[in-house]
């Protein structure tokens, strides 16, 4: 069983990383099939529908790699692995992990040529990560497949948010997970569906720092969660209770200004308390289907790129775009579009520290008991099925297709059309109408698709909003307390780049990728269908979203979020400048496909 799910991990961790790298540092050539065939010594037979040639000049090394599906705006899936041998003057099968090595050290010898312009070679942490990353991985498919568990296409919501197996569809080291023991794994991965007490501080009220736009204050949220569990809970009026991350509550309890405050009796550990609750699909954000609020906690892990902590300013951030959205008529003339709202947090606070590690907050548990039926993630329904599985979405759309008795392609279209009207449609007007764009990734977009298509679409994270300079005097009219948060405010040069990467390359593609790979619909109908609605959005808006489709639809070019060069530089994205991750350019697939289009009308025309 080991060995299966390590072959598994192995393959996953192999196309990510050539997604990125083909990417980010070499686009290589593609060259044809069968004349390519002709003219090499092969030891193998290349099953594959495309051939793709990577030469890495400064190790004099030549890779050929077999492609099962070339998408035009995702994934390509790549099957067998060919190195040159110049010795023998034929192409050798070459594993996996030995090419990922191979292209690591071929970016470490560019970084020392280059110099990198500020930016340095961190290949052995890359190395490490990636691995870290594979290992992870393995044992989570193993788990997956010694519990028979069933990649079913409807699930509650928890039941959606521990099944990325793979993770980031396109990152290096998708579960990297730097800083958890693999025996803390199991309670606190929830890819393991662990369960755990949060563990308690009771703190004296002059140094905790607290806010709510709820009827309710943190404090009494928190005594009222215990009390639903420990009815004789008793807390003095002088005292708050303070939630806490098992991790977290350890890495406090070792600072050496926690133990002061300890000593002097400003905080008291109480330890595991009250319900218990399970990790969502970002591990630190936690979830209990009885319970109103979930958590959103610093961990001292880092995950993916960054170590994951709360800063002062999301948690601000998180009461001040709550009022707003109240405050604008938006999401009332766009009920299928919602937003998921971190209303409350609590942290405490010591001289000197911008912040302290107590950061919590509170997130609107819009999917309790009864409601969190049919409620997924859009990465758990574009993601990789095990093999001989389908994906989630493969499923859905096979469901719909019987039950109306119509053909998978007609199903898929509908589908793609409810998933844009709820999902891409609102979130571009939004930024046309109030010049607020969301970090809408696919990890951050959650679907109601209890009835098998579409019917609302969620966005979470209060990390992840940008408001335009441009809208800043409107926006402050209708909520002055965005004054303690200017640094939501962006130039629409910057929002335009990470809107395109987040919207389109790392939501919307994804899913036209998932629909073309599973052979439901052809990506040039959905890539054509979506060029069409732009077009008639930017004929309607009005706002700075209008340059910014123009942008989309006429660039050569994209702003693509490089994960690769991002993890090889070692970027911590939460401590950059701007918290900015590194960003590369990438050919512009609906410019792409409007030039084809035009190349064959232009052609029928000339008959």
């Amino acid at each position: 069983m080991q060995q299966i799910a390590k072959q598994i991990a192995e393959n996953a961790t192999f196309q990510a990383f050539m997604n990125c790298y083909i990417r980010e540092v070499s686009s290589g050539y593609w060259v044809k099939k069968e004349e390519w065939i002709k003219e090499q010594r092969l030891s193998t037979t290349l099953t594959e529908a495309h051939i793709l040639e990577l030469e890495l000049p400064l190790q004099n090394t030549r890779f050929v790699f077999g492609v099962a599906y070339k998408s035009l705006v995702g994934r390509h899936k790549f099957g067998v692995s060919l190195k040159y041998c110049t010795q023998q003057k034929q192409w050798l099968i070459e594993d996996k992990l030995t090419v990922l090595i191979t292209l690591i050290q071929e970016l470490h010898l560019m970084a020392k040529m280059n110099g990198c312009s500020g930016l340095y070679s961190h290949f052995d942490e890359l190395l490490l990560r990636i691995i870290e990353s594979y290992q992870t991985m393995t044992n989570y498919i193993e788990k997956n497949l010694k519990d028979n568990k069933q990649n079913e296409a409807t699930a509650t919501f928890i039941e959606a948010e521990q099944s990325l197996l793979f993770g980031h569809w396109l990152h290096p080291t998708p579960k990297s997970r730097q800083g958890m023991a693999n025996w803390q794994q199991t309670n606190f991965a929830p890819e393991l569906q662990g369960s755990f007490q949060l563990h308690y501080f009771r703190i004296d009220r002059k140094i905790v720092k607290e806010s709510s736009v709820l009827e309710k204050s943190a404090r009494e949220l928190i005594f009222h969660s215990i009390t639903k569990s420990q009815p004789d809970f008793v807390m003095s009026e002088k005292e708050c209770l303070l939630p806490m991350h098992p991790l977290q509550a350890q890495w406090l309890l070792q600072q050496p200004y926690v133990r002061k405050a300890i000593a002097e009796g400003l905080i008291k550990y109480e330890g595991a308390l009250g319900a218990f609750y399970t990790a969502t699909s970002s591990i630190r954000t936690v979830y209990s289907s009885n319970e109103e609020m979930m958590y959103k906690f610093s961990i001292p892990v880092k995950i993916t790129n960054s170590l994951r902590v709360n800063r002062t300013h999301e948690l601000k951030a998180g009461i001040v775009m709550a009022r707003l959205m109240t405050k604008i008529d938006f999401l009332q003339n766009n009920p299928s579009f919602r937003m998921i709202d971190d209303p409350a947090y609590m942290t405490v606070e010591f001289p000197n520290q911008t912040e302290s590690g107590f950061e919590v907050i509170f997130r609107s548990n819009v999917f309790s008991e009864g409601q969190d039926e049919g409620i997924c993630m859009l990465a758990a329904l574009v993601q990789d099925p095990l093999p001989a599985e389908k994906s989630r979405l493969s499923q859905i759309i096979a469901e719909i297709a019987e039950l109306e008795a119509r053909s998978l392609e007609s199903v898929s279209l509908d589908w793609f059309k409810a998933y844009w009207e709820c999902a891409i449609e609102p979130s571009l007007r939004l930024y046309d109408e109030y010049g607020i764009a969301l970090e809408a990734h696919q990890q951050n977009s959650v679907l109601n698709v209890s009835s098998g298509y579409p019917t609302t679409y969620y966005y979470r994270d209060n990390q992840g909003y940008y408001l335009s300079k441009a809208y800043k005097e409107e926006l402050l009219s209708i909520e002055p307390s965005l004054h303690e948060t200017e640094e939501l405010f962006y130039e629409d040069a910057l929002i335009h780049d990470r809107f395109t990467y987040y919207l389109f390359m790392n939501q919307l593609f994804p899913v036209i990728a998932r629909f073309g790979e599973d052979q439901l619909i052809d990506e040039k109908v959905l890539l054509q269908w979506s060029i069409e609605q732009l077009q008639i959005l930017e004929k309607e808006f009005t706002g700075f979203g209008k340059a910014f489709i123009h942008t989309i639809l006429k660039q050569e070019k994209l702003a693509f979020k490089a994960n690769l060069l991002t993890r090889f530089h070692d970027v911590d994205e939460l401590e950059a400048e701007l918290e900015q991750a590194v960003y590369t350019k990438i050919p512009n697939p609906f410019v792409l496909q409007y030039e084809e289009a035009e190349y064959a009308a232009a052609t029928v025309f000339s008959f």
